[in-house]
Formats: C-alpha cells, structure tokens, sequence
C-alpha cells in the first residue's frame, strides 16, 4: 500500500514539473532540385527553398501569476551538405530569451524583425517576389542581432509587434558608430477570412564606412483575403535606395485542391538599383507555386519565377545580368520534424 502512495506521489509530481516547464525539440528538412538561368543556365541541389532547413529548441517555464519565461535557439542547415546557415552561425536563425504573460512578451537576442514578419503574409521563400527583390525588411534586417522586441497580445486579432537592435555596438568614437542601428514595429490583423498588416523600419546608418548617418526608411504594406474558393493577396514596399525610391508592388492568388495547393503572382519592382542615372531599372516578375501534402509534415513542391529585367536591372537568378531575363524553375521535398 504504502508502495502505491509513493508511486502514486512521484507520478502526480512529475506532472506538476512537466506542466511548469516544457522544452520541445523540432525542425525542418527541405531539398530541392533546380534549374536557374542568370548570367549562365545551371542545374543543382539547394535546400530550404519551401522552408528554411533548421532545427531548433524552444521552452518555457511557469513562473506563477501568469507569467513565463520563454527561449528558443534555432539553427539553419544547408540540408545538401550538412553546413550551418547564415554565416556559420551556431543559432544563426534566432537565438532570445523573454518573459511572458497577460501583457504580451520581451525578447532578448537574436530574432527575426517585425518587417521579416509582415513580408511573411505575402511569402519569403527563395522563388517569392519580396525574395528576389532585395527589399530591406526581407534582406539584411530580416533578422537582427541584440534586439530588444514587444509582442502585445492579441485585441480583437489586432497584435503590435515593437523591436529596437543596437546594431554593431560600435565604439562611441567611430565614424559609423550607428551602423545597423534600426527601430521597427507592425501592426497585424488576423480574423476570419481576412489578413492585413503595416510594417515600419529605420535603420539609423545603412552604411558602415562614410562618417556619420545615412539613414534608411521602409514601409511594407500587405493584405490578403480567403474568399473559399481562393484566397488573394496584394501588396505595396517601398523604401530608400540611394538617390531614388525602391518600391515593389504585386498581387497572387492561390487556391486548394484538396491537399494541392496552387498559387500565381504578378509584380512590378521599381528603382531597383536606387541609381539617379539609371535609365529603366524596373523588373516585372511572374510566380507559380503548387505544394501537395503527402502527410502533416511532409510536402512534395514546385516552384517557377520568371524576371524581366529593364536595361540597367539585375534581378533573378545565378548572378543575373542587367538588361536580361532571369528565371529559376525547381523541384523539391519538405518534412518537418
């Protein structure tokens, strides 16, 4: 009897500790053949082109009255030949620590901007338009070290996202002390059949060898609507790009068959080098996507962009060359784990 009481005890106490404190294990396995014209036609194997190739932990821990501590380290994985993404870096895809409760969270570290999470709506993969354009919100600030980030809760589907990086940490003396400095934030709606979102950034000094400041300012608008039998998306960015405004305006529609779904898009990129002397540096560009679920977690996928480049742009593939057509057409799988 007494055997059972204390079994009984150690079984309820474990599943306090569980309930206070959980850390998950999860990833992502992505590959994909592909076939790219730019400046020569190649054919390869790439990896994370439907979804970024990871693995990662995440947790958290009941600290009482509703509050929480919460981390995630998370690693990039060039799947095709087992290196680490982004530079090298051990959590190069996001690396925080935070609190959380009633009035949202704090994160601390490496994470992704609030930018990054509105082009996110629209779609940030490889073959997606706000990927091959270099837009600032999907591109070298899509994630930002030494951040500080509040995520409210959610008012009615409305939530508000407010992040501040300190950049490089130069030394106060430096020409470029502010050099990748930015503030950002959004706001997101998400109810029902409808998904709308503004995002912000200005980076302090974009350039970190001039003297002093040379500022960058973004705004990235974006919504889409699921009417059933399709959903469809439209979207506006616009930002400093030298002595010219860089700005990317598109639409797509995308519509399920049973476990297929199939997606097309159309956009319009302008001023893409930002170059006052730059007679046609526009780019027309044109998406077809289809993914069909095998399982829960695994995908097989399709991907085709096609660029039209004006005379003095370069947008595409395999180091495009300006005034010509690039395009990239591929093939691959995806397994989340």
């Amino acid at each position: 009897m007494k055997s059972c009481l204390a079994l009984s005890l150690l079984a309820v106490a474990a599943g306090t500790a569980h309930a206070q404190s959980s850390v998950t294990l999860y990833g992502v396995a992505d590959a994909a053949v592909e076939r790219v014209k730019g400046a020569t036609s190649k054919t390869r194997m790439v990896s994370g082109q439907q979804q970024g190739s990871r693995w990662g932990l995440r947790g958290s821990e009941d600290l009482g009255g509703g509050l929480k501590a919460v981390f995630q380290i998370e690693s990039g994985l060039n799947i095709t030949t087992g290196e680490l993404a982004q530079g090298g870096r051990g959590f190069g895809r996001q690396s925080y620590v935070g609190l959380a409760g009633g009035f949202g969270a704090i994160r601390l570290g490496r994470q992704y901007s609030p930018m990054d999470e509105i082009a996110g709506v629209i779609g940030t993969k490889s073959y997606d338009v706000l990927s091959v354009v270099p837009i600032i919100g999907n591109g070298d600030y899509n994630r930002v070290n030494s951040a500080v980030t509040y995520l409210s809760p959610s008012f009615g589907g409305t939530s508000f996202q407010v992040q501040y990086s300190q950049g490089e940490n130069r030394a106060s003396g430096d020409p470029s002390k502010d050099f990748g400095k930015q503030f950002s934030l959004h706001a997101l709606h998400a109810s029902g059949p409808l998904t709308a979102g503004v995002g912000l950034m200005r980076v302090l000094d974009g350039n970190g060898t001039e003297a002093g400041r040379q500022p960058i300012n973004a705004v990235l608008l974006v919504g889409a609507y699921d009417f059933g039998f399709a959903k469809l998306s439209a979207y506006f960015d616009k930002e400093d790009k030298g002595a010219e405004d860089l700005s990317v305006f598109g639409v797509s529609a995308a519509r399920k068959f049973g476990e297929t779904t199939v997606s097309v898009g159309l956009a319009q990129a302008r001023n893409v080098t930002g170059a006052a002397s730059a007679a046609d540096d526009d780019a027309t560009i044109m998406t077809l996507q289809a993914s069909h679920n095998l399982s829960k977690r695994t995908a097989v996928y399709g991907h085709l962009t096609a660029v039209s480049n004006g005379d003095d742009a370069a947008l595409g593939f395999n180091s495009p060359v300006r005034g010509s057509n690039s395009n990239g057409i591929q093939f691959g799988i995806r397994h989340r784990f």
